[in-house]
């Protein structure tokens, strides 16, 4: 029977496995949820125990690793691309409170990867109006949680985009910082600017 020392290294190594397989079905085969990844991830691994499921910070971690190696120079590009786009379409939905999160944000985002925008509203209908009054053909989705009031996509510029409208006493309510200290969850057109400037800066 091994060792508790020793388990515990095996489950890590289990880990760091499911982990870089997840990373580049993300990667190459397009999936945009990590959930769906882990699972494919384990059982191609040959695993089903939940213990040895990587955290989504784990597969950021192991995705950016990845990218890095084989798609460096095309990510670089791609994520400069959709974060252009995000702050034209935040700039057009100023007057809701946009914030941008997601993968566009952490910087694992690919090539199907959506726009995800959050919206802080005193009504959610105004939004609504404000798209039609716009033209923007959009259609409603599935609610990701509780508390958010309507949740959108459309498409701007061949980019699909997705929005979920919440109360704006979420906005003071939830932190902008990531419990798991990676970073921002979520930043104002301001702070998507600063980090197109940033990596301009380090690509020239």
């Amino acid at each position: 029977m091994p060792k508790p020392r020793e388990r515990a290294g095996r489950n890590q190594s289990i880990r760091e496995q499911i982990a870089h397989v997840a990373a580049r079905l993300i990667a190459v085969d397009g999936l945009d949820d990590f959930g769906l990844a882990k699972k494919k991830a384990a059982r191609q691994v040959g695993t089903d125990d939940p213990q040895n499921l990587p955290t989504n910070m784990e597969i950021e971690t192991a995705l950016k690793a990845y990218r890095d190696i084989y798609f460096k120079d095309d990510h670089s590009k791609l994520l400069t691309t959709l974060r252009e786009e995000a702050v034209r379409v935040m700039r057009q939905l100023a007057q809701f409170n946009p914030y941008l999160v997601g993968s566009v944000l952490s910087g694992t985002a690919g090539r199907y990867s959506d726009i995800n925008i959050q919206l802080f509203v005193d009504s959610s209908k105004d939004v609504e109006i404000f798209l039609l009054n716009q033209a923007i053909q959009f259609r409603h989705l599935a609610l990701p949680n509780e508390r958010a009031e309507m949740n959108v996509s459309f498409y701007s510029n061949d980019i699909p985009i997705s929005l979920a409208v919440y109360p704006r006493d979420e906005l003071r309510r939830n932190s902008a910082s990531r419990a798991d200290g990676g970073g921002l969850e979520r930043a104002r057109i301001d702070q998507v600017e600063k980090m197109l400037e940033e990596h301009a800066m380090q690509s020239a």
